[in-house]
Formats: C-alpha cells, sequence, structure tokens
C-alpha cells in the first residue's frame, strides 16, 4: 500500500518508519528544513530508541523515503495520514495549522483514498472536521473522500514498540461517503493482532484524550496517597501493592513522585477543564487531578529548601531534565519549573541529564542554570541531590563514592527511584513521596541539617581520597 505521512515529529516519524517495517511503499512530507536535511542524511532528529535504526532500515530497502513536496505522494497514495501539531508554545490547543495541512492535501487525494487524522484534536475541532474536508474536495472540483481519525497510544521510550505491537487499534470515522475508510485502515494494519474498534470520530477522539486523563488521574492519585502515607508513616509501594492485585485496580500509573510532563497529559489535562468550562460544564476531578500535579513541583522545592535551611545560596544538584527517561523531550518538564523556583529562591542549581539536547535546551530555556557534563561534576560540592528523572545511570549511582564529594549527604528523590537503605548506608539523608523522611542513625534526628562547616563535607575533610569511577 502506497502512504504518504505529513509531519515527522514523534508521531508521525514513527508511523512511517513502522509503516514501512509492515511492508508498505511510504512517503514521509517534512517542511522544517533542519529536520528534513537530517532525516535526508538518515539522523532521527529527536532521542527515541530503536527509531533510527528502523528508518535507516527502510531507507535503504527503498520503502521509505522523506521529502518536502506533499502534492505528488499524496495524489499518488491511498492513504494520506496527518500527523502535524496541534499545541502551540503556551500548551494550549491550535488548530491553524492542521487546518492548513489539509487544506494543502486534501484537494489532492485520489477519489478512492482517505485522509486519516493522527494527530489528537480538540473535540470541537473534529465535530469540524468533515464539513471542513468537504468544502476543500467540492472547491477543487473533486468527490468527497473518507475522513477517518486513527489516534495514536504510543509512549514515549517505546514509541516504536507501542506502534509495532498496538494492545488496541482505534479507528474513527468522522465520513466515509464510499464506505472503504474503514476497509483501507484493516488493510494498513493488517499484521497486528490487537483488537481493531471501529468507532464514530468524536467517540475516537475522546478514547484518546480519555485514557490521558485516567493515567493523569491515576499519577494525581497515586501523589494524594503518599502524601497520605507520609502524614502516618506507610510505604506508599507496599500500599499500592496490596491495591494492585486488585483487578479493577492494577499498578500501572500509580507512581508517587514530583508529577508528570511531556506533550500529551499535562496539556489536555488543562485544556480539557478550560473548554469544558467554556461550555458551561465544570470538571473538579480533572482540575484537582492538574492542581495536584503541579503542587507536587512546588513541594519537592519546598522539601529541598527545608532539608537545606534555605536554598538560597545552596548549590542544587539537579540529576535529570527531561519529563521521562529514554527521551530527549523537555516538553513540560517539571524539571524546567523546578529549577526556575529553585533558582527564584537564590540556589545555585547545577544540572545533568544524559541527554546533550535536553542539557543544551534546558540551558536555552532557564535563565541562570548551570548544565554540566557529567553527574559526577553536577553533584561534586553540592548541598543537596534533586533526582527530577530516573534514568536507569541514576539509579544506580555509587553512592558510598558520591558521599565524600558532596557538602552536605542530602538526596531528594523526585521518583522514588532509589534506594534508601543504600543512601542511609552511605550516610545520606533521604527523603521521596510516600517513604518517609530517613536520616542515617549517627546524625540523629534534626529538624533540618545544617551547613557543614568550612573545609568539610558533612563532616569530611574535603580532599579526602575518591575513586570517581565512570559516573
Amino acid at each position: 500500500m502506497k502512504v504518504t505521512v505529513i509531519g515527522q515529529g514523534y508521531v508521525g516519524l514513527v508511523t512511517s518508519a513502522g509503516a514501512a517495517a509492515w511492508g508498505h511503499e511510504v512517503v514521509g512530507v517534512e517542511r522544517q528544513e533542519d529536520r528534513l536535511r537530517a532525516l535526508l542524511s538518515g539522523h532521527v532528529p529527536f532521542h527515541e530508541p530503536s527509531l533510527g535504526e528502523l528508518v535507516d532500515l527502510h531507507l535503504g530497502d527503498g520503502r521509505l523515503r522523506f521529502t518536502a513536496d506533499s502534492q505528488g505522494p499524496v495524489s499518488a497514495s491511498s492513504l494520506t495520514f496527518v500527523a502535524v501539531g496541534t499545541v502551540n508554545a503556551d500548551q494550549e490547543w491550535e488548530t491553524n495549522t492542521i487546518r492548513a495541512c489539509l487544506a494543502e492535501v486534501v484537494p489532492h487525494i485520489p477519489d478512492d483514498g482517505a485522509v486519516v487524522v493522527r494527530s489528537t484534536c480538540p473535540p470541537d475541532f473534529i465535530g469540524q472536521l468533515p464539513a471542513y474536508v468537504d468544502g476543500l474536495r467540492r472547491d477543487a472540483g473533486r468527490e468527497p473522500i473518507a475522513v477517518m481519525l486513527n489516534p495514536e497510544f504510543t509512549k514515549e521510550g517505546t514509541a516504536v514498540q507501542d506502534f509495532l505491537t498496538p494492545d488496541r487499534v482505534v479507528i474513527g470515522v468522522a465520513s466515509d461517503p464510499k464506505e472503504h475508510g474503514v476497509a483501507l485502515l484493516r488493510e494498513f494494519y493488517a499484521q497486528v493482532e490487537a483488537p481493531v474498534l471501529v468507532l464514530s470520530a468524536m467517540d475516537a477522539i475522546l478514547a484518546k484524550l480519555g485514557a490521558n486523563l485516567f493515567l493523569a488521574t491515576k499519577i494525581s492519585f497515586a501523589n494524594e496517597l503518599a502524601a497520605l502515607c507520609d502524614l502516618y508513616g506507610s510505604q506508599i509501594e507496599r500500599v499500592i501493592e496490596g491495591m494492585a492485585h486488585d483487578p479493577r485496580i492494577g499498578g500501572s500509573f500509580l507512581r508517587a513522585g514530583i508529577g508528570f510532563g511531556g506533550s500529551c497529559l499535562p496539556h489536555q489535562v488543562t485544556m480539557t477543564v478550560r473548554e469544558a468550562a467554556a461550555r458551561g460544564h465544570e470538571t473538579p476531578l480533572f482540575a484537582a487531578v492538574d492542581d495536584i500535579n503541579l503542587r507536587q513541583r512546588l513541594t519537592f522545592v519546598d522539601r529541598i529548601d527545608a532539608l537545606v535551611d534555605g536554598v538560597a545560596g545552596r548549590r542544587v544538584a539537579l540529576l535529570g531534565l527531561t519529563f521521562k527517561p529514554h527521551t530527549d523531550d523537555l516538553r513540560a518538564a517539571p524539571s524546567l519549573d523546578i529549577a526556575s523556583m529553585l533558582i527564584d529562591r537564590g540556589a545555585s542549581v547545577v544540572a545533568f541529564d544524559p541527554m546533550e539536547t535536553a542539557r543544551r535546551n534546558a540551558k536555552a530555556q532557564v535563565r541562570r542554570l548551570i548544565v554540566v557534563s557529567s553527574a559526577l561534576e553536577a553533584v561534586t560540592d553540592a548541598d543537596v541531590i534533586a533526582l527530577v528523572t530516573e534514568w536507569p545511570e541514576f539509579v544506580t549511582l555509587p553512592w558510598a563514592q558520591i558521599a565524600s564529594v558532596v557538602r552536605q549527604r542530602i538526596v531528594i528523590d523526585g521518583r522514588n527511584a532509589l534506594d534508601p537503605d543504600a543512601l542511609l548506608e552511605a550516610g545520606f539523608v533521604y527523603s521521596s513521596f510516600g517513604r518517609g523522611h530517613r536520616i542515617p542513625a549517627e546524625l540523629g534526628v534534626p529538624a533540618a541539617p545544617a551547613r557543614a562547616p568550612e573545609g568539610t563535607r558533612m563532616g569530611i575533610p574535603i580532599g579526602a581520597e575518591f575513586a570517581v569511577g565512570d559516573f
């Protein structure tokens, strides 16, 4: 099957490469010059595990190619997927881009072809979509075509695997005058063994939004539950374990910490609340999910502030910048708000992330943020270490060795990802969400650690011998 994918961002490029892997003949259209130049040379312009190898493989076998021209590929394709952005810089819905894209490609789609919206769009736009496409076809003197939705359910960090082996395929029918749009998409997904659900377009988009709203709700629920665990002296992981065996609940996304970020969950929660209110309907549950998520960032900063008896003049080591591991994406990343709040309170914030692009972009976005090229450089002389992103290399850091280079042995675990016992054994004060506040026995139980005397790091002379290893 000949397929064109308009837009080669996170969704579009995974769709292009995955479709080529299924044997389809795919043309990816990209107008951004830098991104197109990278793709033409075989380089993926963002980090997504396995995606670079897949692109390279199918560029080589001819199943995949990239171009800035849409008209030629679209006119020869059975399916034209639209995967352009629908969120602006302020994390609000915007449909001007997708409207312009549709205006450009719809007149050239074959009469027996279909346009498939892959982007996540606001429900109001979906309601207008069939008439908008029909008008474009009519103005071009062309017959009506199938107008379909095919929302994606991939996750950054596992997007390739999620696309190739989905747990379900959702097909939304906006308009299908010749009743072949569904058949074309079934042919496209012929190699997939998952259930194929055929819904109305509005049902399909609300299934997509509903999935994300529910996942966001689970995360904020876990954070509220973690606060109760801290209040009553319980352990959040054990509590979740006791709940998760119930098949009605499960354990996924019930992980406490500094909350969610990324390109989907934050703005979709916020915009759902805002757009429903504009229609005269309040959504207090989703509003609370949003509030709790933002509150976690402030709670994290307040906890850092309390444990060092005021962050002004302190050096804070921030481990992790991306909103989750295995991506270089900073969209709505909690790290940016956390770093900004700490800097505004007078802290010197030194950050490291394994992704060079994330380091570079964070430095450009957060004024006075210090970005370094290793975890060792970040933690050296730190008054407090704050884990923001649970990259595997941070989880396995040699804390006994780190103890000899920090100024104060204090770790705030924003993802509940570290081993409290290992940190206590290394002499660190350990704080997290729903795990309590733990202090090594030899330090007693002070309300907040005092600043270490000059010339020492929590009692260890500066310059003590230290084997840094490779961390």
